[in-house]
């Protein structure tokens, strides 16, 4: 199977809609990108919308992402993505549409990843998106390749054994498109929450235990959400 580029962006609402208003709009806005002949080089596409965090509890805090909601674009391959952002009859259309729906242009809270798959997901809706930011005297790629190949293993682990979660990916950032540009963060971790209050107790514990968590990670920053898969059509 070819590896799929997969586009993530924490969308934000404009000030003067509600959450409800948002996500009708926000559909709207899905469709009309869909109906774009440049679609074909889509694969997969979701809305997760924003929900409630749990109750908070006693102790530390997960801070919480500024957002309304997580969007989802698997292109078909890297080729694909080319074409898809060479084809720019549908630049205008989109660009006011965006400005119609969102309260900044995409771009600005978009990253571009390749996923890690470490636990495959069961079809569970509810979905936590983290947003990873490494310290900055860490260089990036060894942060990447801890939290990959060892911080990543020793979460889905402690995820496993709890019975919290039913699915677990890590996003890791591409490098900005702009020239001298840092991507938005340096991973997207994505968490199905079969019990979102366990999953929380467990970023706030023992994750944060685990060796050269504190030295190497600056900031969680997460949102919980509900996914509705757009594309294909369920």
């Amino acid at each position: 199977m070819p590896a799929r580029p997969k586009l993530i962006y924490f969308a934000e609402r404009r000030p003067e809609m509600d959450r409800e208003a948002f996500r009708a709009r926000w559909r709207e806005h899905a469709r009309l990108g869909m109906s774009m002949p440049r679609w074909r080089n889509i694969h997969r596409y979701v809305h997760c919308d924003a929900v409630a965090m749990p109750e908070p509890a006693p102790g530390p805090q997960l801070p919480a992402a500024r957002c309304d909601g997580v969007a989802m674009v698997w292109y078909r391959d890297e080729a694909h993505r080319l074409k898809h952002i060479a084809d720019t009859s549908a630049g205008p259309v989109l660009k006011r549409d965006e400005r119609e729906t969102f309260a900044r242009p995409v771009r600005d809270f978009a990253v571009l990843t390749g996923e890690h798959l470490l636990l495959p997901f069961d079809g569970e809706r509810r979905k936590l998106f983290l947003k990873v930011r490494r310290n900055p005297h860490v260089d990036r790629g060894e942060f990447r390749t801890w939290w990959r190949e060892i911080a990543g293993p020793q979460i889905a682990a402690l995820l496993t054994e709890t019975g919290a979660g039913r699915g677990y990916a890590q996003n890791h950032a591409r490098p900005a498109g702009r020239a001298g540009a840092e991507p938005l963060c340096d991973c997207v971790d994505e968490i199905a929450a079969a019990d979102a209050a366990r999953v929380k107790a467990l970023l706030t514990g023992p994750i944060r235990e685990i060796a050269g968590f504190a030295d190497r990670v600056r900031i969680l920053e997460g949102v919980w959400t509900e996914e509705t898969v757009l594309y294909p059509t369920p």
